[in-house]
């Protein structure tokens, strides 16, 4: 990069030892303000001998910032020192008008950027200018200063001895954590705005992934629960494992499948009683909830698919046509079970307004012809060597459960192009299947800190093509193996909920109908265990009392971004 610069420039050429160097040169400094919110303002950009005036007239307006590059003594004459913020990961703002002075009709590249070597000198702003005419400059940038680091031009074609750059509107702002000496303490998440209620005009709900049997009894958690949500996705406790009680029958009774034969199922399970715990719960909260889920080739008992039940450890697995008779006897279970409840404790409103039917059926390595998990790690396959069972689920589902309740496809990976087109082969078997009903297609939104957001819009645009809807049902953002960087997490949060925005459900148009983050606070994440040896940092608040991250801040600024668009 740096040879190519030194071709280049005429006036902005340094080596980088050169450019290091002049970054740890003392300076009389800009003006620096330090806001109320613990971000940074800086007015003006850093003195320069008698090369930079400041507060001159100039083409009509006032308070102009001149530059003068024949007098300029340093490589690069428009520099901002970020030598104080040592360390932090900031987010920054930068707007100005910028004009180039010159009597030739040279074109500039100008380039404003920070010498951040580890990051490879990130660029905040690139842009190819003709001289004589003024030009906005409005962009972010989130980065970690590892040194003493400079925000500074760079750029291309011009001469020292003919150019002056006016700058006026400059303004800089430095939003992270820790920049100040009196940084406001961070909020608790029953302090701060409600997100459902920010997001009540563009979305159905939002939610969040609880752990009953683990997280759920903390008072503060539900508390804050109602504040910030509307509907809760159960971490566990709806899988069948779970609705099971990890118990074989030891009873059996007979179902009519729908070939007309009977077959035997469980007469005295499953037990509900956890279940009718959850749903009272979730009604004095005022919460309603997405039921997760009915067929998964995970978290359901191995003994489910063996003959007799595996009542003698029958490794056997059953025919298609009794395994029918088994998903839609369970499926009817818990369908009917949950409209029993709601009829005799909630007026027969609806507690569950979604249910993941199918979980996880589509192979990370999907080809056109093989696009499901294989037999070894799925019994469903084993059994049925189709995707038969996945259809039936949805048949099933539409049989018995309310025609106002959602019955959604959920997977993760779903912006991997080969996996993308799985799941549209899996709707498309759904949808030509005349007694099957599917509503949206779930996204676990799983995703890493650099995961392209413009990649996983391609796949959101795919599944409504199909004239269903999208749910987002089990956002996190992983760091990985990367030092966490608190900016860095607000910005992709940010980025996302612009993308959910700008693809939302509206009238006579399918589209992202709700969002649901899997978990509340850092600490109870699961995705340490899937990053051992790096401690993860996905969601928006962290400890015992829920202080609300920066990561926070992001979603609602793409709900305020969103509604001064629109106030336009």
């Amino acid at each position: 990069m740096m040879k190519n610069m030194k071709k280049k420039l005429a006036v902005f050429t340094a080596s980088l030892l050169i450019l290091l160097t002049d970054c740890c040169a003392k300076s009389s400094g800009p003006q620096v303000v330090e806001n109320s919110d613990g971000s940074i303002s800086i007015t003006r950009i850093d003195e320069d001998g008698k090369a930079i005036k400041y507060n001159q007239k100039f083409d009509g307006a006032k308070d102009v910032t001149e530059i003068d590059l024949s007098k300029t003594t340093r490589a690069n004459p428009v520099v901002i020192d970020l030598s104080a913020y040592e360390g932090k990961d900031v987010e920054l703002q930068l707007s100005c008008d910028m004009y180039i002075q010159n009597k030739s009709d040279n074109t500039y590249r100008v380039i404003w950027m920070v010498n951040e070597i580890q990051e490879n000198f990130p660029k905040l702003y690139e842009h190819k200018q003709p001289a004589g005419k003024w030009f906005s400059v409005n962009k972010r940038l989130t980065v970690h200063l590892s040194g003493k680091r400079q925000l500074y031009v760079s750029g291309s074609g011009f001469e020292k001895n003919n150019t002056k750059i006016y700058i006026k509107n400059f303004k800089l702002r430095l939003n992270g954590d820790g920049l100040t000496k009196n940084d406001p303490p961070p909020l608790k998440w029953t302090e701060a705005p409600g997100i459902k209620d920010v997001y009540k005009d563009y979305f159905d709900y939002f939610g969040f992934c609880v752990s009953y049997n683990n997280t759920f009894r903390e008072s503060l958690l539900q508390k804050g629960l109602p504040h910030q949500a509307s509907v809760i996705t159960m971490e566990n406790e709806f899988k069948p494992d779970f609705i099971f009680g990890w118990s074989k029958p030891a009873k059996l009774t007979e179902f009519r499948g729908e070939d007309g034969n009977l077959y035997e199922v469980p007469a005295d399970i499953p037990n509900f009683k956890q279940m009718d715990s959850i749903l009272s719960d979730m009604k004095k909260l005022g919460l309603k909830l997405r039921g997760h889920t009915l067929v998964w080739h995970s978290q359901t008992p191995a003994w489910f698919f063996m003959k007799n039940f595996s009542r003698k450890n029958e490794s056997e697995l059953v025919t298609p046509e009794e395994m029918n008779a088994r998903m839609e006897w369970y499926i009817k279970s818990v369908m009917e079970h949950v409209a029993e409840w709601e009829k005799k404790n909630n007026n027969g409103e609806h507690m569950i307004i979604a249910w993941d039917v199918v979980n996880e059926a589509a192979s990370d390595n999907a080809t056109e012809s093989n696009y499901l998990r294989n037999a070894s790690s799925s019994k469903w396959f084993a059994i049925y060597q189709n995707d038969r069972f996945i259809v039936n689920a949805f048949r099933y589902a539409n049989k018995y459960a309310p025609k106002d309740v959602k019955l959604v496809y959920n997977d993760y990976s779903c912006a991997s192009v080969n996996k993308n087109k799985a799941i549209c082969k899996i709707i498309d078997a759904i949808q030509a299947t005349p007694d099957a009903r599917i509503d949206a297609a779930g996204m676990q939104t799983h995703i890493g800190i650099n995961d392209s957001a413009a990649d996983f819009e391609k796949a959101v645009k795919n599944f409504l093509a199909k004239g269903i809807n999208v749910q987002i049902t089990e956002m996190d953002v992983a760091n990985g193996s990367s030092s966490y960087n608190s900016m860095r997490l607000k910005a992709c949060y940010k980025t996302y909920f612009e993308m959910f925005l700008r693809n939302r459900k509206q009238p006579g148009k399918n589209g992202i109908e709700g969002v649901t983050l899997w978990g509340v606070r850092d600490e109870w994440t699961w995705l340490n265990s899937m990053h051992k040896g790096h401690t993860q940092y996905p969601l928006l608040f962290r400890g015992n009392n829920f202080e609300c991250k920066p990561a926070f801040y992001g979603v609602l600024e793409a709900a305020e971004q969103m509604n001064q668009s629109e106030a336009k």
